[in-house]
Formats: C-alpha cells, structure tokens, sequence
C-alpha cells in the first residue's frame, strides 16, 4: 500500500486489522517519512474514510508507524477492509487549561508546579480530567488534594 503527499497532507491506502480489541492501520513507509524527527508519537489529525480524527501515532518499530482508528473513522469498516487515509501533523496545542483551583494548590506545594509540569502532557490531561470529572465541590476539592499530593510527592516532599 503506497502513500503520497499532497501539500502537508499525506494520503494512503491501507487494510484495518486489529491489535487485541483496537482497529489500526500501519502508515505506510513513504507516508510515515513524513513524521521522522517527530518525536515517539507524533500528534496527527486526519480522515479515514472521510471521518475525521486527531490522535497520535504509535510507533511499530524501524521508523514505521500504526494509527489507531477511532469508533467514527472505523463505524463504516472492519478489520479486513481497505480504507483511505488522510494524514497531517497536528501542531496544534494539546495542554489543557489549568484549573484555578488545581494552580493555587500546586502552588502551595513547594516545586508542585515544576513536578507537574514534567509530567507528560497525557498525565497532565488525565490529571486535568480526572480533577474536572468531579460532580461536587466536596469532591472536588478530595481531588485537587489528590493531585496536589501526587506533585508533592514527585516533587520529593
């Protein structure tokens, strides 16, 4: 299955096969050229089959890569069918916003902010999310002194 560029764009054709229970198509060699120097999993965004999707790619060893398709670029295909890949690099920010709440207690643990600033951007989201999935300030609250504990506790405290 061949790949081709089209401005930033790359664009392939290849077969969906699953990896335990996730849908995925490897990004063939031309096309994945286009993601070298991009770190161990570039941020992409893209269409398959016309659904639109933004994820990263993971890596499969030698410069190779595999996309993992979501429900909506896979809900009209199966593993065993071939389907039109659309890829670019998404520059676009990923870090979601620091609630006021979670800041002032990372704050308030001495290098909290720095501990939590190294984390990767996924734990940094998780974090966020998991801070936001709370249904009641009481909780709420349990949560940021979660967090706050474990940027403590990474910050060596």
């Amino acid at each position: 299955m061949g790949g081709s560029a089209g401005g930033n764009a790359v664009r392939f054709r290849a077969v969906i096969y699953r990896v335990g229970p996730n849908y995925c198509v490897d990004v063939p060699e031309p096309a994945g050229r286009a993601f070298a120097g991009a770190g161990p999993h570039p941020n992409v965004e893209g269409e398959a089959e016309g659904a639109a999707f933004r994820t990263r790619l993971a890596p499969r060893g030698g410069g190779a890569w595999r996309l993992f398709l979501n429900g909506e670029a896979r809900s009209a295909s199966g593993a065993g069918d071939a389907v039109e890949v659309t890829l670019r690099r998404d520059r676009a920010p990923r870090e979601p916003a620091l609630p006021a709440d979670l800041a002032r207690a990372l704050r308030a643990v001495p290098g909290g902010l720095e501990a939590f600033a190294s984390l990767t951007e996924a734990q940094r989201a998780g974090m966020v999310a998991f801070v936001g999935r709370a249904r009641t300030a009481a909780t709420r609250a349990r949560y940021v002194a979660r967090v706050a504990a474990e940027a403590r506790r990474r910050a060596g405290g």
